[in-house]
C-alpha cells in the first residue's frame, strides 16, 4: 500500500506582516524602570524596634517612637526591665539624631546593661546618657567598663545607684586610665569601700579628660580618701569633685587640705557629712589661706563647731588671691563673732557669700535683715522688661522640650541677667524641683508662680484686715464722744461744773458700786479703767499721791473741750 503524502500550503506570514513598523505584538517586551528608594532611617529604626518587640513579647512604646528625631530621649521610670531595654538598644544601634539619653529607674539588672553596652559601642551621636538606678552590678559594670575603653563619643555617663562593689570599681579605673574622651562621671550612692577607692584613685591619676566625677554616698573611709589624694596630685583637668556622705574624718580631709595647698585646678569640693571636728576645719582653713582656684567649699552637716566656722572664715579673709564664692557651713554652730566678721568680708567681697541653716539660705539675709524672695524678684524682671513666664522660660529652653535641667536653668537666670545671687538662685530652685528629678518644667514655674501670688494675697488680706480693726477701734472712740456731747447738750452745764463731776466720779471709784461702774462706763470708763485707779493702799508717800491725781482719764480733757465747741459763750 503505497502512503501518499499530502501536502499542506503553509500560510506566507511574512507577507501577510510585511514590513509595516506600526504592528504590535505581545511578543515585544519592554524592561520595566527600577525606582530606587531613599533610606530612610527612621522607617528602618521604627521597622527594627517593632520587630524585636514582637520577637521578644514586649509591648511597643509609643514614647520612644514619637521621640526617633529627637536630640533628647527621656524614658525615666518606664519599668522596661532587660528584655525592653534589649528592643530600644537593637534600634537605636543605627540612631544618629540622639544625643542625650535617660534611662533611670527602669529595672535593667545586668542583662540590660550588656545590650546597653553593646549598643553604644557602634552608636555615634550619643553623648549624655543616665543609667541611674538600675542595679546593673557587676555583670552590668564590666559591660559598660568595656564598651568605654571603645567608646568616643560619650562626654557625661551617670551610673549612680547601681549596687557596684569594689571588684566592679576595677572595671572603670580601667576605662578612666585608657578613654581620652570622657568629661563626667557620676558613680554617687553604690557600695565602694576602701579598696574602691584606691581603684578610683588610680584611675584619677591616669586619666586627662575628666573635669566632674561624683563618689558621695559610698563608703571610702580613711584609706580610700588618701587613694584619691594621691591621684588628685597627678591630675591636672579634675575641676569638680564631690566625696560627700563617705565618712572619712578628720585624718581624709586633712589630706584633702594638703591637696589644695598645691592644687590649681579643683574649683568645686563637696565634703558634706564626713565627721569633720574642729581639728579638720583647723587644716581646710589653712588651704584656704594658700589656695587660688576653690570657688565653692561645701562643709555642711560636719561637727565643726564655732571655732572651725570661724577659723574658715578668717581664712578666706584673708587670703587677698582666694576665688571662694561661696562656703557652705549648712547645720554648723555659729557664734556672733561669726556673724560680724561675715559683715565685713561682705562689704569687702560682695561676690562671696555663706550659706546657712536650710538649703539656700543666705547668711547675708540674716545679718542684713534682707529677706528676699526669688521669684519676686523672678517676677519683677518679668514686668519690668514687658515680657511673660512662658517666653522666659523658653529662653531657658533652646531645643523646644518641656523640661530643662537645674544647670540649664541656672544658665539661662545668667544669661538673661536676672539680678539673683547663686545662693537665691539655688534656693529658687531647691523651691521649683518639689520632686526632686533635677529637671524644672514650664509647670513648676506657673506652681512656683501661683505660690507668690498667694502669699502676696495674705498679706494684702492680713493688712486689709488690720485696717479694718483700726477703723472699727476708732469708731468705738468717736462713738463714746458723741455720747458725751449728747449728754452736754441735754444737761447744760460749764466746763468747771463738768470736771467737778468727773473728779466726784473719781473719787467714788475709791468704794466702786454698781451704779458708779454704770456711770463710768457711760463716760468711757471701763471696769478696768476703775480697777487701775483704786486709791493707793497707806504708807504710801505724798509723791506718790500726786503722781495718781495727774493721771485722770483722758476723756475729761476731751469733753472738756467738746463742751467748750459746743457752747462758745
Amino acid at each position: 500500500m503505497t502512503a501518499v503524502r499530502s501536502t499542506m500550503a503553509t500560510p506566507d506570514f511574512d507577507n501577510d506582516l510585511g514590513d509595516s513598523d506600526d504592528y504590535e505584538t505581545d511578543l515585544e517586551l519592554e524592561e520595566p524602570e527600577v525606582v530606587q528608594q531613599e533610606y530612610d532611617p527612621v522607617s528602618e529604626m521604627t521597622r527594627l524596634y517593632r520587630s524585636v518587640c514582637r520577637r521578644t513579647g514586649v509591648v511597643p512604646a509609643s514614647t520612644f517612637l514619637r521621640h526617633l528625631t529627637a536630640s533628647e530621649l527621656n524614658m525615666d521610670h518606664y519599668g522596661l526591665g532587660p528584655l525592653g531595654t534589649k528592643c530600644i538598644a537593637t534600634a537605636l544601634k543605627m540612631s544618629t539624631f540622639i544625643e542625650t539619653l535617660s534611662l533611670e529607674d527602669n529595672w535593667m539588672t545586668g542583662e540590660g546593661g550588656v545590650y546597653m553596652a553593646d549598643m553604644l559601642k557602634e552608636n555615634p551621636s550619643i553623648t549624655d546618657i543616665n543609667l541611674a538606678s538600675n542595679r546593673l552590678g557587676t555583670e552590668g559594670s564590666e559591660a559598660i567598663g568595656d564598651m568605654l575603653l571603645e567608646n568616643r563619643s560619650l562626654r557625661r555617663v551617670n551610673l549612680a545607684d547601681n549596687k557596684f562593689s569594689d571588684r566592679d570599681a576595677m572595671f572603670f579605673a580601667g576605662a578612666m586610665q585608657s578613654n581620652r574622651y570622657l568629661e563626667e562621671l557620676n558613680l554617687s550612692g553604690n557600695e565602694f569601700s576602701e579598696v574602691g577607692g584606691g581603684f578610683m584613685g588610680a584611675g584619677i591619676g591616669a586619666n586627662e579628660t575628666i573635669t566632674a566625677l561624683n563618689l558621695s554616698w559610698n563608703h571610702l573611709r580613711l584609706k580610700g580618701v588618701f587613694a584619691l589624694c594621691r591621684g588628685l596630685r597627678s591630675n591636672n583637668t579634675l575641676q569638680w569633685l564631690d566625696v560627700s556622705w563617705n565618712g572619712f574624718d578628720d585624718e581624709g580631709a586633712s589630706g584633702l587640705a594638703t591637696v589644695l595647698k598645691y592644687n590649681e585646678v579643683l574649683t568645686y569640693l563637696d565634703l558634706t557629712n564626713n565627721r569633720i571636728s574642729t581639728r579638720g576645719a583647723m587644716k581646710m582653713a589653712k588651704a584656704l589661706c594658700i589656695n587660688k582656684t576653690l570657688h565653692t567649699l561645701k562643709l555642711g552637716k560636719n561637727p565643726i563647731g564655732m571655732d572651725g566656722s570661724l577659723q574658715l572664715l578668717k581664712a578666706v579673709r584673708s587670703n587677698e588671691e582666694s576665688g571662694m564664692h561661696v562656703l557652705d557651713l549648712t547645720d554648723v554652730l555659729l557664734s556672733q563673732e561669726f556673724l560680724d566678721l561675715y559683715t565685713v568680708v561682705q562689704q569687702e567681697r560682695p561676690h562671696f557669700s555663706v550659706v546657712y541653716g536650710g538649703v539656700g539660705q543666705d547668711l547675708g539675709w540674716m545679718v542684713n535683715d534682707k529677706k528676699r524672695d526669688p521669684m519676686q524678684v523672678f517676677q519683677d524682671y518679668i514686668y519690668k522688661n514687658h515680657t511673660r513666664v512662658i517666653t522666659v522660660f523658653q529662653s531657658f529652653n533652646r531645643g523646644d522640650r518641656d523640661r530643662v535641667t537645674r544647670e540649664a536653668f541656672k544658665k539661662g537666670i545668667k544669661t538673661a541677667k536676672i539680678p539673683l545671687a547663686p545662693h537665691e538662685i539655688e534656693h529658687m530652685l531647691d523651691v521649683l524641683d518639689s520632686d526632686g528629678d533635677g529637671m524644672i518644667s514650664y509647670g513648676d514655674v506657673m506652681a512656683g508662680q501661683k505660690e507668690l501670688f498667694k502669699k502676696k494675697r495674705e498679706e494684702e488680706w492680713k493688712k486689709y484686715t488690720e485696717v479694718l480693726e483700726e477703723r472699727r477701734r476708732r469708731r468705738q472712740v468717736k462713738e463714746k464722744l458723741e455720747g458725751a456731747m449728747d449728754v452736754l447738750d441735754k444737761e447744760p452745764r460749764s466746763a468747771e461744773a463738768w470736771i467737778r463731776a468727773l473728779q466726784r466720779m473719781k473719787h467714788k471709784q475709791m468704794t466702786p458700786s454698781r451704779s458708779s461702774t454704770r456711770s463710768g462706763s457711760r463716760l468711757g470708763l471701763g471696769r478696768s479703767d476703775s480697777r487701775a485707779r483704786s486709791p493707793s493702799p497707806a504708807g504710801t508717800t505724798d509723791e506718790t499721791k500726786q503722781v495718781t491725781r495727774t493721771k485722770t482719764p483722758q476723756l475729761m480733757s476731751v469733753v472738756g473741750n467738746v463742751w467748750k465747741k459746743a457752747h462758745p459763750n
